[in-house]
């Protein structure tokens, strides 16, 4: 599948293990959302006390429930691992606990384990493809990717517990808010929209790792440019990235 030139998105999601799967899932319709062009009549649910977004379509909520389902069993399974290096918990706890100067802040005293990982949606063009003697088929081209980096908190004390839910939800506002003013900032490279009668886009949502690039990440961005994309977006959703809202 052809991706050069194709825009790719990193957002942020910091949530403790009750809460992940609601949390990547709003994001998730989020996306889709700002990214779905059929007319619909917009629904809401609650998640960290936003209403967001999502789409009513069984095909995208299967989907996504599905990928979700995958990732949290991943994040589960690492997050009872043995211990990684300290940077990789330092992260998972700097968001909760108030880094400065774009350094995350030790995890405190007894904290609990965390698990990284990450999943992205890419949205497709099919295109005829050309041979010198004819038009053979179709090729489906990604023309824009959104990688969200997941971070789980497992908090052990009460007081832990308040701190990652007020961050979780800090996050998630602010990456709400970052998704809406990507989407409405970046829109030339969409390609013709030829109906408003059905999804005229396929879809994709890929599982990815937690050290690695994301499944089929878009634009030829290397895996060290993207950690370091990930690291100031971290920083950014941790501090308020964005302070405006608006859907086209």
């Amino acid at each position: 599948m052809d991706q050069r030139g194709a825009p790719e998105f990193i957002l942020e999601a910091f949530a403790d293990p009750n809460s992940v799967r609601d949390v990547v899932r709003g994001i998730l319709h989020t996306i889709f959302f700002l990214r779905y062009f059929p007319s619909i009549l917009p629904q809401t649910r609650d998640v960290l006390g936003l209403e967001l977004a999502y789409i009513p379509d069984a095909e995208i909520e299967t989907l996504i429930d599905q990928r979700v389902a995958a990732l949290v069993r991943q994040l589960e399974a690492e997050r009872h691992q043995p211990p990684h290096a300290p940077a990789a918990s330092e992260r998972a706890f700097g968001l909760a606990f108030g880094g400065r100067g774009g350094v995350p802040a030790p995890p405190p005293s007894g904290s609990g384990g965390g698990g990284r990982g990450q999943i992205t949606i890419q949205f497709l063009e099919k295109r005829r493809r050309k041979t010198w003697y004819a038009m053979r088929g179709d090729d489906e081209v990604c023309w824009e990717s959104w990688t969200v980096k997941v971070t789980v908190a497992d908090p052990r004390t009460e007081g832990e517990r308040a701190k990652v839910r007020r961050a979780s939800e800090t996050t998630l506002h602010n990456t709400i808010m970052k998704a809406v003013t990507l989407a409405n900032a970046h829109k030339d490279h969409i390609p013709p929209i030829t109906t408003t009668e059905s999804n005229p886009f396929p879809y994709q949502i890929h599982i990815g790792g937690a050290g690695g690039n994301a499944a089929q990440g878009g634009g030829g961005v290397g895996g060290q440019q993207q950690q370091q994309t990930a690291a100031k977006d971290a920083v950014a959703a941790a501090t308020g990235w964005a302070t405006r809202m608006g859907i086209y």
